[in-house]
């Protein structure tokens, strides 16, 4: 039988970001897809952003940047980006962060 990937996701920003994040993994949970809390330990990080204030941006840029890095270092395969700053920024996303796997 083939091991479905270790799902991580990472929400920040509002309390709707929050039920999105607990919807999506109750998604996951029905595919059988193994979730884990440390991002360490993950195959695929998704990350639900906020892009409304300047310090929720700089958070959701800086929590994709630190997580390229473990993409970069081999341990994760693939990295996700929803949320308010992907849909608001998604085309100067795409440049700007080609570590992104799909916003």
């Amino acid at each position: 039988m083939k091991q479905r990937p270790r799902v991580h996701v990472t929400t920040l920003g509002c309390a709707k970001n929050l039920v999105d994040s607990e919807v999506l993994l109750g998604q996951f949970r029905s595919k059988k897809f193994e979730i884990v809390s440390e991002l360490e330990d993950a195959e695929v990080a998704i990350i639900n952003t906020c892009g409304f204030i300047d310090a929720s941006k700089s958070e959701s840029i800086d929590t994709i940047l630190e997580t390229a890095e473990l993409k970069s270092a081999g341990s994760l395969k693939k990295i996700f980006v929803m949320g308010c700053l992907s849909q608001r920024y998604r085309s100067e996303l795409v440049k700007e962060l080609p570590e992104v796997d799909k916003f």
